[in-house]
């Protein structure tokens, strides 16, 4: 196992976490948070995803060997803020797409902090040239184009916002997949990092399929990011302690409430040989304990290390990031006896990746 300690943290962490300080979380306390715990149960979580049906903009714009097109579809959370209900999606695919049932596809979900498209665009897009593996880029409610009014930047209001934004990312994720099953995709993968990744281990916990799950630096819980590490430090707990008997009951409620995502409250993957997972040895936002848990938790999954922290991974090395998300991809394709000649050899691509 690992110590958890300041002094194993990389100093990108550091660095990160000293520039986005005054980025503030929950300055206006918990919000709505009570009454929406009190509505998830393991039967909100066991629930089929609702349909959907995506509206794109404009025909595809071919850019490089990429086929793009945004869309928009209502997002099936009911309870989120009106300004957040219509759902942002990029559609990254091949240039010349196959087939549905031969073409795989992800659905990427956002970081913390992650607005637009941009930042995952660099990340995947680079594999959807060079493997033809699709991807679905799904924009978190509260962010970007879904922003509520009056709210200042990414810095959520009130913890309760935080609480909407993980459940409607857990429902959107699902409904998009299913929303790729009825259009005949038969391979199908759930991704992100960090925060993005912590919801797509949910999402890959409670498909009724096998899955192809690319978890990049999330753990088993994230209640030690908010309580205990580097981002618990733009955390406003006095705020939070107002009325709830100071910052330190805020911070134990903080952890009750965060708690109901912890991966191992839910099932195990219908095909965890299918999961890889992504850990920093070095990162100050999520410890390696938890990555190491939920390895150990998801039996037959993959668990990889990087020499960085948490910003490290994105920033140094995002060809690993990418490898990871074909990889699981492959393993999926070997649990369910899919065709396989769509996807190069290992050492052309990884070739390939390492070369961006």
């Amino acid at each position: 196992m690992f110590a958890t300690n300041m002094g194993s943290v990389h100093w990108i962490d550091h660095f990160h976490a000293l520039t986005s300080i005054r980025r503030r979380l929950f300055t206006e306390g918990f919000g709505d948070a009570a009454q929406i715990a009190s509505r998830v149960s393991d039967a909100w979580f066991a629930a089929q995803p609702q349909p959907i049906a995506v509206s794109w903009a404009a025909p595809p714009r071919v850019v490089g060997a990429l086929s793009v097109r945004d869309g928009t579809f209502r997002s099936p959370l009911a309870e989120l803020p009106e300004a957040s209900r219509v759902a942002h999606v990029r559609e990254l695919s091949p240039r010349f797409r196959r087939p549905a049932p031969e073409q795989p596809m992800y659905v990427m979900l956002a970081a913390s902090g992650d607005e637009g498209f941009a930042t995952r665009t660099r990340l995947l897009g680079r594999m959807v040239e060079a493997t033809g593996i699709g991807v679905l880029l799904l924009e978190s409610p509260f962010y970007g184009l879904r922003r509520p009014p009056g709210q200042q930047g990414t810095a959520l209001r009130t913890f309760g916002e935080l609480m909407l934004m993980s459940m409607g990312m857990m429902q959107e994720g699902r409904a998009l997949l299913a929303w790729l099953a009825a259009n005949g995709h038969t391979q199908l993968g759930i991704t992100g990092f960090s925060m993005g990744a912590t919801v797509a281990a949910l999402v890959a916990a409670r498909w009724p399929k096998p899955l192809a799950a690319a978890i990049l630096c999330a753990g088993r819980s994230a209640v030690p990011v908010f309580t205990r590490d580097l981002l618990s430090r733009s955390v406003e707990f006095e705020r939070l302690g107002r009325g709830e008997g100071g910052a330190d009951e805020a911070r134990q409620k903080i952890g009750e409430y965060v708690a109901m995502l912890d991966i191992d409250r839910h099932p195990v993957p219908r095909c965890p040989e299918a999961a890889v997972i992504v850990g920093a040895r070095h990162d100050g936002y999520v410890v390696p304990d938890e990555v190491q848990r939920l390895h150990e938790l998801w039996k037959g999954s993959e668990l990889r290390w990087l020499l960085t922290g948490h910003a490290g991974a994105l920033i140094q090395h995002s060809p690993a990031l990418r490898w990871a998300a074909v990889e699981a991809m492959v393993r999926l394709r070997r649990a369910i006896a899919a065709p396989q000649p769509a996807l190069p050899a290992r050492t052309a691509t990884e070739g390939a990746l390492r070369g961006f």
